[in-house]
């Protein structure tokens, strides 16, 4: 479960009665988001284009981290990608939905839930050759503990599976890394916008969220080669996209903005990423790293108050 009990409340009242608006849930916003992952040609969403990637490969037993309600365990095996798979989540209500809703469809043999701490993972050695993540580590304050578990969980063929948030931090926003937004969003009428100004985005309901989104990929390569990063954007939807009104306003010319900005060299917010485990010397140097950074880090800090 999660360790800050105000982001495992949060998660508990959001599955029932939700209250965050997903950038992702327009068709116009998920026609973009497929070409990004395939192309303009062959548009597909992320799981489609990791499936046919895979040219035929399956899982024998995999391993879903912050599976929410499930939806992502049940579609894996249904697609045939697994034989099995075990998944976990810090909020008890997701896990009985999940467990419910896969019983129910026939799946509950093929599906073992249960309750687990994201930053305190504790995981067996050797087991999985397959490992999703989808839209979960943003919410996990100790990546390094975190890639270190899955690191040892994996078989040395496996294949790491990430759909994630790696935008900025929570902490990275302030009135200048927003001022492009704002003034997008004052571009609106009145009438279009759900506010008077753009809030920071940041979930004060969920003290876990983007806790170190941008650190993500550095940390996730410490330990892993990345051989497949399909961004697809979201630096303009899904600040934007729940303040305003589409009912009353054009979508297309956003996505067009946001389009220009990716191609003139913005980083994505949102990405597909593809990893392996690193191997033999390279695993055991990655798992040391990971151990020992965040010690190293910590004793800076307290040095640096003593002095």
């Amino acid at each position: 479960m999660s360790t800050d009990p105000t982001a495992e409340r949060f998660w508990d009242r959001e599955v029932v009665a939700p209250t965050h608006t997903s950038w992702m849930e327009h068709p116009l916003v998920r026609t973009y988001i497929n070409a990004c992952i395939g192309s303009s040609d062959q548009p597909l969403w992320p799981i489609d284009w990791f499936e046919q990637s895979l040219q035929g490969r399956r899982f024998r037993r995999a391993l879903s981290i912050g599976c929410g309600t499930g939806a992502l365990e049940r579609d894996l095996v249904r697609r045939g990608l697994v034989d099995a798979v075990e998944a976990f989540d810090g909020s008890c209500n997701s896990l009985r939905i999940a467990r419910d809703t896969a019983a129910r469809e026939g799946l509950g043999d093929r599906i073992r839930y249960f309750a687990a701490n994201f930053n305190e993972p504790v995981l067996p050695r050797n087991r999985y050759d397959g490992v999703f993540i989808h839209q979960a580590a943003h919410h996990v304050a100790k990546l390094e503990k975190l890639f270190r578990a899955i690191l040892h969980a994996m078989t040395s063929d496996g294949v790491l599976y990430l759909d994630e948030y790696i935008g900025p931090s929570r902490f990275a926003w302030n009135d200048k890394t927003i001022y492009e937004h704002r003034r997008i969003f004052a571009s609106y009428s009145a009438t279009q916008r759900r506010a008077d100004t753009l809030p920071l985005p940041i979930q004060p309901d969920d003290p876990s969220e983007a806790i170190r989104s941008d650190e993500i990929l550095p940390q996730l390569r410490i330990g892993f080669t990345v051989t497949a990063l399909r961004g697809y954007g979201g630096n303009l939807l899904s600040v934007l996209y729940p303040m305003i009104d589409w009912k009353r306003t054009p979508l297309h010319a956003l996505i067009e903005r946001e389009e220009q900005m990716i191609a003139s060299g913005a980083s994505p917010y949102y990405a597909l990423v593809v990893a392996h485990p690193k191997r033999s010397l390279a695993r055991t140097a990655s798992s040391a790293r990971y151990y020992l950074e965040p010690k190293l880090k910590r004793l800076l800090r307290e040095l640096r108050r003593l002095w």
